[in-house]
């Protein structure tokens, strides 16, 4: 397995492949509960505008992606309304006794491991890698997580993402656990 940046449209277009196969829509109650479940649909267009700005992370087997986790800027998913009530809601925290506005962050657009792939450690080594990536840039990452995704959760806990504000999401009529990776740890 490679871990790399994103830097092909063909890998752009895995990784919409792959998110496809595992969106809330397309699974079961079952499944959901289980493996959890990604929220945000991206296009094309959409994801590579994201990309071009910083490039998403991904591990690919024999040129396959199998795990992905996006880099988003704030500013590049401006058109995606899913991300709106997160985007603004962070901007109005503090961290460390400092607004969230005076540190230079990124957000994990969305993070995914094929289900051929789970139960080995990758989320693990890919945030690892994310942050080994992005730590010259970005002083932490800051993602959420829907509070019926207990899986995710916990898979970011142990990445060494702690939550640091819950909120309610009035896109998805839901609320969601606002969780940060701090680079400097």
């Amino acid at each position: 397995m490679k871990f790399e940046r994103a830097s092909s449209d063909e890998s752009i277009r895995q990784i919409l492949n792959l998110q496809k196969r595992n969106l809330k829509k397309h699974l079961s109650d079952a499944e959901k509960e289980s493996q959890g479940f990604l929220t945000a649909e991206h296009t094309f267009e959409q994801l590579k505008k994201i990309n071009d700005a910083e490039p998403s992370l991904i591990i690919t087997d024999n040129g396959i992606v199998v795990a992905y986790a996006i880099a988003m800027l704030e500013n590049a998913a401006n058109d995606m309304p899913v991300f709106d009530d997160l985007f603004n809601t962070v901007a109005r925290l503090t961290y460390k006794n400092l607004p969230m506005t005076s540190y230079k962050y990124i957000f994990v657009g969305q993070l995914c491991i094929d289900k051929n792939y789970r139960g080995q450690g990758l989320v693990e080594k890919l945030y690892a890698y994310y942050k080994e990536e992005l730590k010259p840039k970005y002083q932490f990452a800051v993602t959420d997580i829907n509070e019926h995704n207990p899986r995710s959760l916990k898979a970011h806990q142990k990445s060494g993402f702690e939550i640091i504000h819950s909120f309610f999401d009035n896109f998805t009529k839901s609320n969601w656990n606002i969780v940060l990776m701090d680079f400097a740890d």
